[in-house]
């Protein structure tokens, strides 16, 4: 918009519209990949259910068990912990201890979710370093029982540790908006 006297000002809204694109397309992002989580979950538990359910009507009905139906329900399960662990931590819904933390006036209740989201993404960082090393490792290697390569197994750890990375930062995010609209109410 111009206001004469040969200087420029933006729009008095442009900054709104920026920030509404911003979340909006942030929001479509965390929908996405919650909705993605929470359906590869739902199918890894219907998986490992199946594959359980056949073990024992194999084994006590047939007397036939199959060697692959043990290993793969396991697999299964390790990666809903994980997938499962990613959609609680952007929930925040992982145990926290509040004892201290009600007691805080709320600019340091602030200051202390500011510090646990920062500490959350260094830890998950290390998650995230040493989940690629042990899939790299373990690339090769396979299951003794169904032939499967345990690379796609460990390789929930580094998927995990970067959906967790999101969440956490999407997470810290939301808090310094809160913040900032606090502020200016």
């Amino acid at each position: 918009m111009y206001t004469g006297g040969g200087r420029k000002t933006p729009a008095p809204d442009s900054d709104a519209k920026k920030d509404g694109f911003m979340i909006r397309f942030f929001t479509a992002i965390e929908k996405g990949l919650n909705a993605g989580v929470r359906w590869l979950v739902i199918l890894l538990m219907l998986a490992m259910t199946g594959m359980v359910f056949m073990q024992v009507v194999m084994r006590y009905v047939f007397n036939a068990p199959i060697g692959w139906a043990e290993e793969l329900p396991r697999f299964a399960f390790v990666g809903i912990s994980f997938l499962g662990a990613a959609a609680l931590l952007r929930r925040e819904k992982h145990i926290q201890v509040m004892v201290f933390f009600d007691r805080f006036p709320s600019a340091l209740q602030w200051m202390a979710r500011f510090i646990s989201h920062i500490g959350a993404l260094i830890c998950i960082g290390f998650f995230f370093k040493g989940g690629v090393g042990i899939t790299f490792d373990e690339w090769m290697q396979l299951a003794p029982a169904s032939q499967f390569p345990m690379g796609w197994v460990y390789m929930v750890i580094p998927v995990s540790a970067f959906l967790m990375m999101i969440c956490t930062l999407i997470n810290l995010t939301r808090n310094i908006r809160e913040l900032i609209a606090e502020r200016r109410s």
